[in-house]
């Protein structure tokens, strides 16, 4: 039994063995095929062995939205081949310690590279050589197999290295390889290099030059000193230290030549049709390919510009900005600091960029682009967007919740209070108040009270969510500094915008709620034809049609002649909004048609105040110039209104139907979403009996005449505030203008007794009429009592006469009685204390006591 039990346990054993045999030859055959699998495939993928050579150079063309060709690519190729015997020693030494030191020995792939990079993979070390020989990177790039990690490409890869290092000699293998990379700037070579950056011969070249040429190449639109200057260092730093660890030069002279500071030859100007959108076109690509794909793989890009627009475009800032604010002088040719400008113009119902200016003036290839924000590699910028910013952030997220453009604000200063910071009273900014204002024409006359009003309102987060629907995605809401504040509401953000965000959230409107991803490129085809990219107009409704047609209704009366925008005005229908930020640094003004919308800004690229240049002064004339002409002969579109739109009558000062007092001058037909129409009537004009004397007085039983007037009442008093004039360094009032027709709260004081006073009095009437007091000059003796009436005729006006202690608000229309003893000799000024207008620093005048 036991003899038994131990065969059939053998048995099994040998069982188990045989199938475990059988499992391992099948999964090593398996494997096998895989491996075969593969190398049949990179085979398959491989140029020709017997006839071993390079492909050539194939030119990339850029076609604009007609289908004509815009750019070449390959005409700004700039190689210089160089025999390996004019590198300087160093150079080579550079390339070899950094990129491959045993390429004298390997035969085209370098087993322990391999094997240090999978340990580098599983380890997560970090190692300045990488795995690639020059061979093989030679091999790559000669043969365009492109930067993919895959098993296919990489096999390509050894495959051609070891056919190489058959064929050509490591002397012959290094030149190709010397004149085949790519050093950015569109130079490929080390000779091209040189000249680019050095402006000298490579044998010229010194330790550091080598060196960070050397580091360039590992990745030119990193590396290129000039798109990162610190950058470069470091990566030069790095191949001096490669150089002193393998022995190619000494510690010392690896920290001296550290030392040594960059001494840049400078780039050349470059110029060609639409640079910046080309500029921005090329790095889309280079984001997505080699550059050896993009300027030598014979690439056709179809790109989405007008070159009509483009050209009308930059002929207006030719004709406008360039003559008024020119970049050069004349006389005697020099640059003068002048401010920079951007546009974006793109179709509002695509998405597709039509036209694009990123600076006045293009200088090189890859240059800062001002239009578009920086991303990647890409070196954009972001700016303040001022009161372009309120229809994005304030009225549309208003109107959609249920707002109106009749819906009525108050144009006063309101001073917020936050804890730990300093009390905050945003201000117009001509620093004009108007009262009761409706949200039509607080947009018109870019009035910032309201603007932050209604955000107050409608609540800063709901208006951040809707700025990030419309695709402002650079808005701060965590950290320290965040744009969750009421100062947003006018544009004061933490980072910014990019121009070209801000054409993309004013498609929004002129697409009827629709926004749409702006893009540049339709279809990129490769040599052969065939579509490697393929751009489709991509929406997203992010706000209803009733609420954009609204909002576009209003933003037409910017462009009216009343409106802030009134240069940008055309013979068709058109809307926009200007906007300047508070310290003068960014004017903007995006305007659209249904056809286009075009968004511009102004200013220094390291800010500082622009003088008397607003959103309205450059670049409307600009856009209306370039629109015009670009619509000429075209058929006049306007947007058509959707269903649910309906009118109303309503009255003016109330925003509601209008009552039994509201005067015909307040009606105003207005647009609203059906359902939302207002159903109230006004109670803000109000009837109030007054002395017929004083009309601007309530009536007293003494007073023998009285007669009813209209007033305004307000559901909430004005704050009257108070502010140091920064010029006249005078503690000035402002009110709104419509303080004169507030229901009066004074009882008349011309039917009273004075109190009896032993001594002369003097009566003095004065008016303050067109920016100045008449008389302005007063003289009373010494112990006079002066009974003083202050008329203002033409503005809220007021008096102050420091000296004793008067200040006083006198309204329009109205007359305001001062009463006190001169009891203090000599000559004291007198001033308007209320701000009516810039002239009201002039209105001075002197009181003079004589005696005692």
């Amino acid at each position: 039994m036991a003899r038994t039990a131990r065969r059939s346990a053998n048995t099994k054993r040998r069982r188990i063995l045989r199938y475990l045999l059988l499992a391992g030859g099948a999964l090593m055959i398996i494997g096998l095929g895989t491996v075969v699998g593969f190398i049949a495939a990179a085979m398959r993928g491989l140029p020709s062995l017997g006839a071993l050579e390079p492909n050539p150079a194939l030119t990339s063309f850029f076609y604009d939205c007609e289908g004509q060709v815009l750019a070449e690519v390959s005409g700004w190729e700039n190689r210089i081949p160089v025999e390996l015997s004019q590198v300087p020693q160093h150079l080579i030494d550079a390339f070899i310690a950094s990129e491959d030191i045993r390429f004298w020995t390997h035969y085209g792939i370098d087993l322990r590279g391999i094997l240090r990079a999978a340990y580098r993979d599983i380890m997560g070390a970090s190692f300045q050589e990488g795995a690639s020989t020059l061979t093989q990177q030679f091999a790559r790039n000669a043969f365009g197999l492109g930067y993919e990690k895959t098993i296919t490409r990489k096999l390509q890869e050894v495959i051609l290295a070891i056919q190489i290092e058959r064929k050509w000699t490591k002397e012959e293998i290094l030149t190709m390889y010397l004149n085949q990379i790519y050093f950015g700037h569109s130079a490929y070579g080390v000779q091209a290099a040189s000249q680019l950056y050095f402006g000298k011969d490579v044998s010229e070249l010194t330790l550091p030059e080598a060196a960070l040429v050397c580091g360039v190449a590992k990745n030119a639109n990193i590396y290129s000193p000039y798109v990162d200057a610190n950058r470069a260092i470091a990566r030069r730093n790095t191949v001096l230290t490669q150089m002193a660890r393998y022995g190619k030069i000494t510690a010392e002279q690896a920290e001296e030549a550290k030392a040594a500071p960059l001494s840049l030859s400078g780039l050349p100007a470059e110029n060609y049709p639409a640079a910046y959108f080309v500029d921005y076109v090329l790095e889309y690509l280079l984001d997505r390919f080699s550059p050896e794909i993009v300027y030598r793989g014979g690439l056709r890009v179809y790109t989405t510009i007008d070159m009509s627009l483009q050209s009308h475009l930059e002929q207006a800032y030719a004709d406008i900005l360039d003559k008024a604010l020119p970049l050069v002088d004349e006389a005697t040719g020099e640059a003068l600091s002048q401010p920079q400008s951007a546009a974006v113009f793109l179709d509002p119902e695509t998405g597709a960029i039509r036209a694009m200016i990123g600076g006045r003036k293009h200088q090189k290839k890859l240059e800062l682009n001002r239009a578009v924000p920086p991303r990647g590699s890409w070196e954009g910028t972001l700016r303040q967007p001022g009161s372009a910013f309120k229809p994005i952030v304030d009225y549309a997220p208003a109107i959609e919740l249920g707002w109106s453009p009749a819906s009525v604000l108050d144009d006063s200063v309101k001073t917020w209070y936050f804890p730990n910071q300093d009390p905050w009273s945003p201000e117009n900014y001509n620093r004009l108040y108007r009262g009761l204002v409706s949200f039509r024409e607080a947009l018109e006359l870019s009035i910032n009270t309201v603007a932050v009003k209604v955000l107050e309102q409608i609540g800063v987060e709901t208006g951040i969510r809707y700025a990030e629907r419309f695709g402002i995605d650079t808005l701060v809401k965590e950290g320290r500094y965040t744009d969750s504040s009421l100062a947003v509401a006018i544009g004061g953000l933490t980072q910014g915008v990019s121009v070209l965000d801000m054409a993309q959230a004013y498609a929004v409107f002129a697409n009827g709620g629709i926004r749409v991803e702006p893009f540049a490129v339709v279809r990129v085809e490769d040599k052969y034809g065939n579509t490697l990219i393929e751009n489709r107009p991509i929406r997203e409704v992010v706000l209803s049609e009733q609420a954009a047609y609204l909002v576009t209704d209003m933003l037409k009366g910017v462009l009216s002649p009343r409106g802030t925008g009134w240069r940008a005005q055309l013979d068709r229908p058109a809307a926009g909004k200007t906007g300047t930020t508070d310290n003068d640094h960014d004017a903007w003004f995006v305007g659209y048609t249904p056809e286009i919308v075009g968004a511009m800004w102004m200013g220094y690229d390291q800010p500082k105040p622009m003088n008397d240049i607003f959103g309205g002064t450059y670049l409307a004339p600009i856009w209306k110039q370039a629109v015009a002409a670009w619509l000429e002969g075209k058929p006049v579109q306007d947007w058509v209104q959707p269903p649910g739109i309906v009118k109303a009558v309503v009255c003016s000062v109330s925003g509601h139907l209008p009552g039994p007092h509201c005067p015909q001058s307040c009606w105003r037909e207005e647009l609203f979403i059906e359902g939302r129409q207002p159903l109230a009537t006004c109670s803000v004009h109000v009837p109030a009996v007054v002395c017929a004397r004083r009309p601007w007085q309530l009536a007293r039983p003494e007073c023998p005449e009285k007669i009813t007037q209209v007033f305004i009442r307000r559901s909430e008093p004005f704050e009257v505030f108070k502010k140091v004039d920064d010029k006249t360094n005078r503690l000035m009032t402002y009110i709104p203008a419509d303080a004169a027709d507030e229901y009066p709260t004074e009882y008349c004081d011309f039917h009273v007794e004075l109190p009896i006073y032993v001594g002369p009095t003097q009566e003095v009437v004065i008016a303050a009429y067109r920016w100045a007091f008449s008389p302005n000059v007063i003289t009373v003796p010494f112990g006079t009592r002066v009974i003083l009436k202050v008329q203002a005729q033409d503005a809220n006006h007021g008096f102050a006469l420091p000296a004793y202690g008067i200040d006083e608000i006198c309204l329009k229309g109205r007359q305001k009685t001062i009463i006190f003893v001169a009891d203090q000799p000599g000559t004291f000024t007198f001033y308007s204390s209320v701000y009516a207008g810039k002239d009201t620093a002039k209105m001075t005048g002197q009181f003079v006591v004589t005696g005692p």
